[in-house]
């Protein structure tokens, strides 16, 4: 009979003896990670919704910005509105007045001592006139003369006839012309002539 003796430590031989499970350690070890990944879930969430809530105030702030510079912009586009609108009524008046204006100027110091005028109809960039004249050539001449100015766009064949005044004989005409718009009067105005640099005594 053989019998077998362990002359080991008792605590090394129980440790020994003592059986490994390896569930339980799993298990403790999914407790671990679970409780790690969750904490640091948790203050990842925490740090980020600090973040989030901060780039959410500063937005709300950008956008109220925005929406202040919106009204500002909108009441400014609207004063430039009403400011082009006023131009434009301008320009209207000045395209429509301010060529026969003109005409009458140009009228003034084209019309010859030999040449009346009975009737005169300024209308939409057109002028139609009849008066009274001496000869013919004073018509042709009073035509030629408007015709040379600027703001005369054409000026059509006189139609002339002959009548007896009081005065003695003379000559009825009527004489339509075309004004231009103050655009093409402006664009043909020549410049003015540089000085010479000649000292006149």
């Amino acid at each position: 009979m053989r019998v077998k003796l362990d002359l080991r430590p008792r605590d090394y031989i129980d440790t020994e003896r003592a059986p490994v499970h390896i569930g339980r350690i799993l298990a403790l070890v999914i407790v671990v990670l679970f409780i790690g990944v969750s904490s640091a879930s948790f203050v990842y969430g925490f740090f980020l919704s600090r973040s989030l809530r901060t780039e959410r105030v500063q937005l709300q702030e950008y956008i109220n910005r925005m929406q202040e510079q919106g009204g500002r912009m909108t009441a400014e586009l609207r004063r430039l509105q009403g400011q082009v609108q006023d131009y434009g009524k301008a320009l209207v008046i000045l395209q429509q007045e301010l060529p026969s204006i003109e005409f009458l100027s140009v009228l003034e110091k084209a019309l010859p001592q030999g040449v009346w005028l009975e009737k005169m109809d300024i209308s939409a960039g057109r002028v139609s006139m009849s008066g009274f004249a001496f000869t013919e050539n004073d018509v042709v001449s009073f035509g030629r003369a408007l015709s040379e100015a600027t703001v005369i766009d054409s000026v059509g064949f006189p139609v002339t006839s002959r009548v007896r005044q009081d005065s003695g004989a003379s000559v009825r005409f009527s004489l339509d012309c075309r004004i231009k718009d103050i655009m093409s009067v402006s664009a043909t105005v020549p410049p003015d002539k540089e000085p010479s640099g000649e000292v006149q005594e």
